[in-house]
């Protein structure tokens, strides 16, 4: 028996392989999908980090000199007015709950800087925070459990006024101590 019918011989035992691949790919392709949509949605949660610290620091800059753009009487609500996209601002999709609009989205606090009251000078820190659902277009019906984190942005800035607490203020601060500026 000469080489080639051999040959022959061996590749009839081995029968047609022609759609071996079509069934590996056809196994493959749903990790390969997870993967490539999980990548779209951590950009997605990564443009929404960067939105709310734009947003916190719009909002440090208004409570540190004490005033609301486009006179405003609350600078809370115009920062969740300001808000880029609805899905942030009314929660949905993949941003749980109500969004910005939720209370204690959007804080005004004072670290602590040792004196008794908060004058020109002192930090005040805006905190906006929202609640991310990670690959939420997989929740079909419930069946699987919603695996989600708390995506905050933040910023720090000096107050060029003193902070008094008073209803002419226009946000509300935690951590304050009423007293004179020296």
């Amino acid at each position: 028996m000469s080489r080639t019918q051999r040959r022959r011989r061996h590749e009839r035992r081995l029968g047609n392989e022609a759609g071996q691949s079509l069934v590996e790919f056809a196994l493959i392709l749903p990790l390969l999908l997870i993967i490539v949509l999980g990548i779209i949605d951590l950009g997605k949660a990564f443009g929404y980090k960067n939105d709310e610290t734009n947003l916190a620091n719009q909002a440090a800059r208004a409570a540190a000199v004490n005033s609301c753009p486009g006179g405003c009487s609350d600078i809370s609500n115009w920062i969740i007015s300001q808000a880029p996209s609805n899905e942030l601002k009314n929660g949905g999709g993949s941003i749980s709950s109500t969004g910005l609009t939720q209370a204690g989205a959007v804080t005004f606090t004072f670290p602590s800087t040792g004196t008794p009251n908060h004058c020109v000078g002192d930090p005040v820190k805006v905190t906006v925070k929202v609640h991310y659902n990670w690959l939420n277009f997989l929740k079909v019906g419930g069946v699987l459990p919603t695996l989600g984190t708390d995506i905050t942005g933040s910023a720090t800035m000096r107050l060029e006024q003193s902070y008094k607490n008073d209803p002419t203020d226009k946000y509300t601060a935690s951590g304050t101590i009423s007293g004179a500026c020296p």
